[in-house]
């Protein structure tokens, strides 16, 4: 009766009402608890299954919402919103680990990270479980409600951090194409390069940038472009206000 209970706890916090509640108690069960059939009734072909339907969700949807990345900038924030940090988080917060049945004393080790590893194994167990017990739409939904989220989150932690990811924003604002970097220069012995790195937004100069490799003149060269860009706004806000002010 307890498990019962249980599941039915569960399913409220997960918002999905089972057909199949043995799909449910399977995608909660380490293999732990069942060494001799955990192929028939552990998470770990349930586990497989989720995770390569989470993938595609989640890159169908940064392909919707993020049309004008490159492929490159679409795999790196794929990447980091599917990695097991991220999924860790989300069950977590959702609370799944208090569900899971593990049998602790069988377990090598056992720390935060074990915690972590189970409750991100458990998520993309239930996605396989809601996936074959209900379908895709269902699926999906509930990825929506609990992972999907985290793109834009993911994303705008990208963009602070990173000062290509940030005039990437900007300059996709501003003119809706990407901001593009050009070795303009390159200087000094093999051993004592210094590369002169351009930023443009089409055919205009945003900001230069010199180091000894390629990929930091080019992170100088955002960030300087950020910074004229900054001034700029504020030029032009001072101006609006004095034209104002001058009617």
């Amino acid at each position: 009766m307890e498990t019962v209970d249980k599941l039915a706890e569960l399913e409220h916090l997960l918002q999905v009402q089972f057909h199949d509640r043995s799909l449910l108690e399977r995608a909660i069960t380490h293999h732990s608890c069942c060494p001799e059939s955990a192929v028939r009734d552990s998470y770990d072909t349930l586990e497989f299954l989720g995770d390569a339907l989470l993938g595609a969700f989640v890159v169908e949807y940064i392909y919707r919402t993020f049309p004008n990345c490159s492929e490159g900038e679409m795999t790196t924030l794929k990447s980091e919103v599917v990695s097991r940090r991220v999924l860790a988080r989300v069950g977590q917060e959702l609370g799944l680990f208090e569900y899971i049945r593990v049998d602790i004393a069988n377990l090598r080790t056992f720390n935060e990270r074990s915690r972590d590893s189970l409750c991100t194994d458990v998520l993309e167990a239930l996605v396989g479980a809601i996936h074959l017990d209900q379908g895709a739409e269902a699926a999906r939904a509930f990825l929506t409600r609990t992972l999907l989220p985290m793109v834009a989150r993911v994303n705008e932690q990208g963009q602070e951090t990173n000062p290509k990811g940030r005039l990437q924003g900007v300059v996709l604002r501003r003119s809706g194409s990407l901001p593009r970097y050009r070795v303009l220069e390159q200087s000094g012995s093999n051993n004592d390069r210094l590369f002169t790195v351009g930023v443009f937004e089409q055919d205009l100069l945003l900001g230069l940038g010199q180091a000894s490799s390629i990929k930091e003149a080019g992170r100088i060269a955002a960030s300087e472009a950020l910074e004229i860009l900054r001034v700029q706004e504020i030029e032009a806000q001072d101006t609006e206000v004095q034209d104002e002010y001058n009617e």
